[in-house]
């Protein structure tokens, strides 16, 4: 059964709640009225919804729109002049438009709300009473002032809201007061005295019925071929109606199909709009041809996939943190994207949230995870973890407590243990030293090494494939392996090959073996082999079992490099850890990463 905004703001008020603070999704976001299977903005069709099974009048106010009970969808003049007469004995009527409206128009509903409605009634007999939605309540009572800072008319709200809230007289009368706000935003004096009801985005189930009701509304629209009405619910769940009904509108007019990168980018703007510019979409597609090869990654992209079951079984087993630690360019990202297209969820990309105002950092990071924690089951993926996000305690931040906050938030949502099998955060870094114990501790770290000499001919003609998907070409054959050598030996990784293959076909114009391995001549040794070297000890370093070194089945014919022979003991696996800690010392002073 779908949980409807409507559902959810019925059941606090038939609960006994009088006072709501209503956060999340927006009152001008579209829905599918439950009451006649018609398309409407939310507030509409809370406004037929509590006349209708409430016998409420609905009373809306902000600062732009002002006082309005909407008079013309009254139908019957009697029921006007009922509620024309309650609104002018509460001095609700012809409020001078000045800087002292909001205070006015305040004391008035408070006495509006804590009167009782005995005896008055609607035409057909039914006890006529009032519901109050205050519109950007964070504009009428914000939060965040210092005492003595706020403006006289302010201060007025604030009080008047607060003892409205906690009124006893309010929940006697069967009335029923409404702010709607962004969470973190609105005065806590206000906040602390409502109940808050959280309107979260339509899911699967609501955008299917949406769909449904508007495509209704606007037949003429199409979708490309191959995309169904039950992908687009899927592709667009936990995003407000509002971009979809664009989409379909403006399909309906021009004749032209909507299409997935159609949907994706209105997702993309949707849950940045939503999220205060934290959280991005990922495009899961990007990935739907890609082969990952080479021994060295065989066993990250086995552990993901076991992840990416446990997901779609919802199995509370699997880890809901994951650090893959490698050098840069070692498909650490792909495997990420994988994983989601996999487990068949959306993928989510973290950004910081760090903001240059005193408590809007905090704010941030809470919306942030509250909407991860509400769009389940999905992934959330954090590049670069260590230059993304501020992972040590006590190091110094000099940013008034933002980056402490982001540092907090963050180690709480990592030990909660209730996301396991509905949610993962997969991160990368090449520099997990810098990072608190207390942090690292919180993921199972998994090392994404460098590919190996002998697996460089697989790996370049795989990716020599996604530059030219029609190039015929063998891993054995001469050129390839020679080229292969070349790459391996100036230290391309696969990101480098790719874009070397790319620039050389534009001279070249055909992908053969011949073009590779021009390629791998022309390569300009740009890279740091001890950077990579250094981070792979850190990798080894830092894993948490060894079931996922690439050596783990069989250590005596793994083919170690020279800068990890020795590391390992071949009879049980075990890591000779003084000895990664010498060649770390080492090779620490000349690292650049």
């Amino acid at each position: 059964m779908i949980d409807s905004p409507l559902q959810q703001i019925s059941n606090a008020y038939e609960d006994g709640y009088a006072s709501l603070f209503i956060t999340g999704r927006s009152p001008y976001d579209l829905i599918a009225d439950p009451g006649d299977k018609k398309m409407r903005p939310l507030l509409e069709a809370m406004r037929r919804h509590f006349r209708q099974d409430f016998g409420m009048a609905f009373i809306t106010y902000s600062l732009a729109g002002g006082l309005d009970w909407d008079k013309s969808r009254i139908e019957d003049e009697r029921d006007r002049k009922k509620i024309e007469q309650s609104l002018k004995a509460n001095k609700l009527l012809e409020i001078p438009q000045d800087e002292n409206e909001a205070a006015r128009v305040i004391r008035g509903l408070s006495s509006l709300l804590r009167t009782p409605t005995n005896g008055l009634q609607w035409i057909d007999g039914r006890e006529m009473r009032f519901a109050v939605l205050l519109e950007f309540g964070e504009h009428l009572t914000p939060g965040g002032l210092l005492n003595g800072t706020q403006t006289d008319n302010q201060v007025i709200a604030i009080e008047l809201a607060n003892t409205l809230a906690q009124s006893l007289a309010l929940r006697a009368s069967g009335n029923l007061l409404m702010f709607h706000g962004r969470d973190g935003l609105i005065d806590d004096l206000v906040k602390g005295a409502l109940h808050n009801v959280h309107l979260k985005q339509p899911k699967e189930e609501e955008k299917q019925e949406f769909l449904e009701v508007a495509g209704a509304a606007y037949s003429e629209a199409t979708l490309e071929d191959g995309l169904t009405s039950e992908a687009v619910a899927r592709m667009t769940t936990n995003t407000p109606n509002r971009g979809l009904e664009s989409l379909l509108r403006a399909s309906h007019r021009s004749g032209k199909a909507i299409t997935a990168k159609d949907l994706v980018k209105q997702k993309n703007s949707d849950v940045e709009l939503t999220t205060e510019g934290t959280v991005r979409v990922l495009d899961t597609a990007r990935v739907a041809d890609v082969q990952l090869c080479g021994t060295n990654i065989i066993k990250p992209r086995d552990f993901l996939e076991r992840c990416a079951t446990g997901l779609l079984k919802n199995d509370s087993n699997i880890p809901s943190n994951v650090m893959l630690v490698g050098p840069p360019g070692t498909a650490k990202t792909d495997l990420c994207l994988l994983t989601a297209r996999l487990a068949k969820v959306s993928a989510y990309q973290i950004d910081s949230p760090k903001g240059g105002i005193v408590g809007e950092t905090e704010r941030k990071v809470r919306l942030q995870w509250s909407a991860l924690s509400e769009w389940t089951p999905n992934i959330s993926f954090i590049d670069e973890i260590t230059e993304a996000m501020p992972l040590q305690r006590g190091a110094f931040d000099g940013d008034s407590g933002a980056s402490r906050a982001v540092t907090a938030q963050l180690l709480s949502v990592l030990a909660d243990e209730s996301r396991r099998g509905k949610t993962m955060l997969i991160a990368t870094t090449n520099c997990p030293w810098r990072m608190g114990e207390a942090m690292r501790t919180r993921f199972t770290i998994i090392p994404v090494l460098f590919p190996l000499l002998e697996d460089f001919p697989s790996i370049v003609v795989v990716t020599a494939r996604r530059v030219s998907p029609s190039a015929q070409l063998d891993k054995d054959d001469p050129q390839i392996i020679e080229a292969s050598k070349i790459f391996y030996e100036k230290g391309a990784s696969p990101r480098h090959v790719r874009a070397q293959l790319s620039t050389t076909m534009i001279f070249r114009g055909v992908m053969n073996a011949d073009t590779v391995l021009t390629a791998a001549k022309d390569f300009c040794d740009s890279t740091d082999r001890i950077s990579v070297i250094y981070t792979e000890l850190w990798a080894v370093k830092s894993c948490s079992s060894k079931s996922v070194f690439p050596w783990d089945d069989d250590i005596a014919a793994y083919p170690f490099p020279t800068h990890l022979e020795g590391l390992v003991n071949t009879s049980d696996g075990e890591i000779n850890t003084d000895e990664i800690n010498k060649r770390l010392k080492e090779y620490e002073p000349y690292v650049n990463v």
